[in-house]
């Protein structure tokens, strides 16, 4: 298992809040991030938006799908509970901190730019 919290120390920028981080971005916004080590990978999930606003949309999938094609680290879907999420899995072998928060910075930014554009607020 991979301490993913302890690649996060000394990062001014996240804060560990259970088994999620919050990740503070520019002019105010914050994403929160959740983590889950899985053997020799750790899984990151964020919320885009809610199954209410997701309800919203025209057709949130294919959103989802049109962002996958311009993002790499960051995978956009429509999971279970109808919520939009965004994840990533990062390889633990050779893991670094800084390679650790990378990943941890681009899916929160990721996720907080395609949030902000479907509901122009700052929920998650």
């Amino acid at each position: 298992m991979i301490d993913w919290r302890k690649l996060c120390t000394g990062a001014q920028d996240v804060q560990i809040d259970g088994e999620a981080v919050v990740v503070t971005l520019g002019r105010g916004r914050q994403h929160r991030v959740d983590v889950a080590s899985k053997g020799e990978a750790v899984e990151l999930r964020a919320v885009i938006a809610r199954r209410a606003m997701v309800d919203e949309q025209d057709n949130p999938a294919l959103a989802a799908w049109y962002r996958n094609r311009a993002v790499s680290l960051v995978g956009f879907r429509v999971d279970d509970r109808g919520r939009l999420v965004g994840e990533s899995w990062v390889p633990g072998a050779g893991l670094t901190a800084d390679e650790f928060l990378v990943y941890l910075r681009g899916i929160a930014t990721a996720c907080d730019l395609f949030e902000f554009q479907l509901t122009g607020k700052d929920r998650e």
